[in-house]
């Protein structure tokens, strides 16, 4: 199989870049006829999103792998992708609870900056003025839109750098979250133009873009209390009330430019679908459907890899760690033997030292010897010349008394 040509560490790139391209109604594409003819195909038509990735494979190779992962059904199911990767779908517990707390707080403070969005919508209502200028928002409730600044990593507890909640490039959101604003304020007209043409035209609402979202909702809900009930199809179980209400956040998110995450992007195409099922627009809630799933799709993709580069992190940090203590054990070890060595110099110097001492001292006491001995020599009396000295005398006081001294005259 050709999957096997391929280092897994490619194989797994191309998967995670085309995973959603490849997912859905392309999934079952390997039962297809001519499968690669297709495969290049679909690669050629979407080449400008993938560039990167081809120009570091090539078109060929890139063609090749995703026609090797389609034939081994990677694309049809997490539990074939599972086989193929399982390192993207394993995370430490740790790591859970951290994307656990952090997606929380990116619901949290999202809830928040739509709360002061309303409340400033409510304050200038009360002002006889509907519409919010955005000057008067909250600072940090607008981003910067042209900012090429990356999201800076937030440092958990245990010091190690953790990947934020899945998010999309603002462009992106901007783009779905006002084209579905724009799609369920046509379902809304369309719908009141159904069972209340008297109202539409009294109000002079000619066209769906003259009723901002937030009042088509509010005037449909109190309008629906009037209508026969299969006027609506609502079987969600959910009230209708909070059904038309929870797309506002919808719209002010989109006129307020509100970063938000993929997961609250999703919810919001979720309430809109909801919305346009509910009105009875099949055709609108499909359109946006098609949306959810490529959303949903994308998002698992984010996941997964973030998956691996947390987990590849966390591999190179803990052979980081065992080489900082290598190191630390090899510094230890040199700081030691710096001690140890000099301390060896230290007594091979008192040796050496000792033994030229002990040297010179022995040739000191040598000479002292030898000059004592010396000197007892020359101070100590010779008994045989005593003897002789006397032996002298004696022959001499013989000579004097009973020898002549012969004076010889010559």
């Amino acid at each position: 199989m050709m999957i096997m040509l391929h280092s897994n560490a490619d194989k797994r790139r191309v998967f995670l870049a085309y995973r959603s391209l490849f997912s859905g109604e392309n999934e079952n594409l390997r039962q297809a006829k001519k499968v690669r003819k297709k495969v290049r195909k679909l690669v050629d038509k979407h080449r400008p999103a993938f560039g990167p990735l081809i120009n570091d494979f090539g078109f060929t190779e890139t063609v090749d792998m995703l026609t090797a992962l389609l034939e081994a059904r990677v694309f049809e199911s997490d539990f074939h992708a599972k086989l193929a990767f399982p390192e993207l779908f394993q995370t430490t517990q740790s790591r859970s609870v951290q994307r656990a707390a952090f997606e929380s707080e990116a619901v949290r403070s999202e809830a928040e900056a739509l709360e002061e969005l309303v409340s400033g919508v409510r304050i200038n209502e009360n002002n006889e003025d509907a519409d919010v200028d955005v000057e008067e928002l909250p600072k940090q409730t607008l981003p910067l839109v042209n900012s090429v600044v990356p999201e800076l990593p937030t440092q958990v507890e245990s010091k190690v750098p953790s990947l934020r909640p899945a998010s999309i490039p603002y462009n992106v959101q901007h783009l779905i979250l006002t084209t579905t604003q724009r799609l369920l304020e046509e379902c809304c007209f369309d719908f009141a133009v159904k069972w209340a043409p008297t109202m539409v035209e009294s109000k002079g609402w000619d066209c769906a873009e003259a009723v901002e979202l937030t009042q088509w909702t509010k005037t449909l809900a109190k309008l629906c209390k009037k209508l026969p009930a299969d006027a609506v199809f609502n079987d969600s179980g959910i009230p209708l009330a909070t059904v038309f209400s929870s797309t506002d956040s919808l719209r002010h998110s989109a006129v307020h430019r509100l970063l938000t995450s993929a997961q609250g992007i999703q919810k919001m195409v979720q309430s809109a679908i909801r919305l346009a099922t509910t009105l009875g627009d099949n055709t609108r809630a499909a359109i946006l459907e098609l949306v959810e799933a490529g959303l949903d799709r994308r998002i698992k993709d984010m996941k997964l890899n973030k998956n691996f580069l947390e987990n590849r992190l966390d591999s190179q940090l803990q052979m980081i760690r065992e080489q900082r203590e290598e190191l630390d054990r090899k510094e230890t070890e040199a700081v030691s033997a710096m001690f140890r060595e000099d301390i060896e110099n230290k007594v091979l110097t008192g040796l050496i030292l000792e033994t030229s001492a002990r040297e010179a001292f022995g040739l000191h006491m040598q000479s002292e010897s030898e000059l004592k001995s010396g000197n007892m020599t020359l101070s100590m009396p010779d008994k045989s010349s005593d003897d002789s000295t006397e032996h002298a005398g004696e022959s001499s006081k013989g000579a004097d008394s009973d020898d002549e001294v012969v004076i010889l005259d010559i």
